[in-house]
């Protein structure tokens, strides 16, 4: 049986490869795209203690022609997550996401590591208060 000029086979195939490559244009589109970082999402730990980041939100976008990133991050808290805000994010040296979050009480940074379809949070929390020692956690967080 033919279609046109063209046998079934051949049609079939072209029908194939259009749907593969349709199914994987939006990830293609994503990974190609200048004014995205690999880490923008939201990003999850469902096994976070109290105090501990319970969920990560990644943005990027190009503003006048330059990347620009944002984090906002979800410390464990009841009865609901608290929020730190949002914040500039830089890309450090060894590759690393870098946010500082300043706060009444002291400040917060979170170093990210990008590890596929996961992240490790590396937190590390400033009181302003020099009696009160520092503290740090980390954490691996999954995409949402």
């Amino acid at each position: 049986m033919a279609i046109g000029n063209a046998p079934l086979g051949t049609v079939t195939a072209v029908l194939f490869a259009l749907a593969f490559y349709t199914g994987m244009a939006p990830e293609r589109a994503r990974a190609q795209d200048p004014c995205r970082i690999p880490e923008t999402g939201h990003w999850i730990n469902p096994s976070a203690r109290t105090q501990q980041i319970r969920r990560i939100e990644i943005e990027s976008d190009c503003k006048s022609g330059q990347l620009v990133a944002r984090m906002r991050a979800f410390t464990k808290c009841a009865p609901r997550d608290c929020k730190w805000g949002w914040t500039e994010v830089y890309r450090t040296s060894n590759g690393r996401l870098f946010a500082r979050f300043a706060g009444f009480f002291g400040s917060r940074e979170i170093q990210v590591i990008p590890m596929g379809n996961r992240i490790e949070a590396l937190v590390t929390i400033d009181p302003h208060d020099p009696k009160e020692p520092d503290a740090f956690h980390a954490a691996i967080l999954s995409r949402e």
